[in-house]
């Protein structure tokens, strides 16, 4: 029979090998961004055609929507617009909506969903199906596109193996200290996710907003069928199964809203994770039976279940902290190598950016994203799992990022500050001076969140 010692120090490194391997592959694509940035430059050979954009929209207000439709009439394109909005909305909002967007010419379609299956999905699905372009823009109401993105990314499509390209995001919020450390480290993870993985050959991930695609290959994958509720993903996974390439403009091209309170972002959070696993769920067997390469296959594995990670340094201080008393400190020492190991790595994956400012990252937006991350990780998990066994999500909805909003759930943060307080003190009486390490970095991210947002947790 096994130690229970032994079992406890397995369980943990099995726990931790995870969120290191994801650490090393993040490190390896950003180094790959640093080395090989490029800018797109080539010209479009393929013929201009028409260009589809299509706009989802549910609970947006009506000045909103149309100032998207003026910005999406004025981008830098030789051949004709559409521009397609697809409205879940109640029917008296449309007719409204369409009476207030006649002026703005014939190519302006405003279309309503009866059956509103597959959300955000659905609509663009939708509005895919109504469209008569040669290339599909999706666009948020919310977000400003560089006027010039359609033309840069139709040279791009200029391979013909490239059906889609994604433009860079950057959040043009800052003003509350969730915007401002969520802005900069969503810079981080584009140079890293986006730029670092297209610098090593990988197809760059589809975006919900901001991703211009050739229509010929949306048909030629059913466009937005089958979906679930996190359109992107699922939509990139059906094209990279199928041996499709895409690709990345670098730069300040997609300006999206970030969350500007803690209990927003973590609700943001929760349903991204829930929407991958989800998708992922749907195409895994797809993916996995392509014909596309290993390396391509295992870097969206890793690209998909990057949720997990922070929960599982979570869960390993968790144990640690409780066994420990249990079975005494050795636990904590056996395992404070892990320990040691990821925040090195953790360190190396943010001294670059941190010792050069880049994107806006410093000390204080880069501990507390990294704080509002962690003390969120447990119900991200929740979320992730979820949608890995398709059980369904409540409450689904449109994030609301305007204003300072607080959505209130169940203070998960509280029990698990209480509980990782508990366990340093009784550590720390024990002499367990490793496990108490674990424990109070368990600990941190809890205390930090109740310091600076206790309104919306509470």
């Amino acid at each position: 029979m096994i130690n229970p010692t032994v079992a406890v120090i397995i369980a943990v490194t099995v726990l931790m090998i995870y969120p290191i391997l994801i650490l090393i592959y993040d490190i390896h694509n950003y180094l790959a961004y640093r080395r090989g940035r490029r800018s797109s430059t080539m010209e479009c050979l393929n013929g201009f055609g028409t260009l589809s954009v299509i706009i989802p929209t549910w609970h947006e207000p009506m000045s909103t929507v149309i100032d998207a439709i003026k910005r999406a009439l004025s981008f830098n394109w030789p051949g004709p617009i559409e521009v397609i909005v697809v409205s879940d909305d109640e029917e008296d909002y449309v007719n409204d909506l369409k009476h207030r967007v006649n002026g703005l010419g014939d190519n302006v379609k405003v279309l309503r969903r009866v059956n509103k299956n597959a959300g955000k999905a659905g609509a663009l699905d939708y509005g895919f199906r109504h469209s008569r372009g040669d290339y599909v823009l999706t666009m948020d109401v919310d977000s400003l596109i560089d006027p010039n993105f359609p033309l840069k990314a139709c040279g791009l499509m200029t391979n013909d193996n490239v059906v889609a390209v994604a433009g860079r995001w950057f959040g043009y919020n800052t003003d509350t200290l969730v915007s401002e450390a969520v802005t900069a480290s969503m810079n981080l993870a584009v140079d890293t996710i986006q730029g670092g993985r297209r610098a090593r050959g990988l197809p760059a991930l589809v975006v919900g907003t901001g991703t211009m695609f050739k229509a010929s290959a949306l048909r030629e994958v059913d466009g937005w069928s089958g979906s679930g509720p996190q359109d992107d993903i699922y939509v990139w996974l059906k094209l990279i199964s199928m041996g499709f390439d895409i690709d990345f403009i670098d730069g300040k091209v997609v300006g999206v809203e970030n969350p500007r309170t803690y209990s927003v972002f973590r609700f943001q959070q929760s349903k991204w994770a829930y929407g991958v696993a989800d998708a992922l769920r749907r195409m895994i067997r797809r993916l996995m039976s392509s014909g596309v390469s290993t390396r391509v296959k295992l870097d969206a594995v890793l690209l998909l279940t990057q949720y997990v990670t922070p929960a599982l340094l979570i869960l390993s201080s968790l144990i640690i902290g409780v066994t420990s008393l249990l079975l005494g400190g050795f636990i904590g020492l056996a395992t404070l190598p892990l320990l040691i190991l990821y925040g090195s790595l953790a360190l190396v994956y943010g001294y670059i950016p941190l010792r050069t400012r880049s994107g806006g990252l410093t000390p204080y937006s880069a501990g507390r994203s990294s704080a509002m991350v962690m003390a969120m990780s447990m119900q991200v998990l929740y979320s992730y799992i979820k949608g890995a066994l398709g059980s369904s999500f409540r409450g689904w909805d449109v994030t609301p990022k305007g204003g300072m909003t607080v959505i209130k759930a169940l203070p998960i943060e509280t029990i698990m500050m209480i509980t990782f307080t508990v366990l340093l003190i009784l550590n720390l009486i024990h002499g367990y001076l490793s496990s108490s390490l674990w424990v109070a970095v368990g600990d941190a991210p809890y205390a930090y969140v109740h310091y600076r947002f206790a309104r919306e947790i509470l």
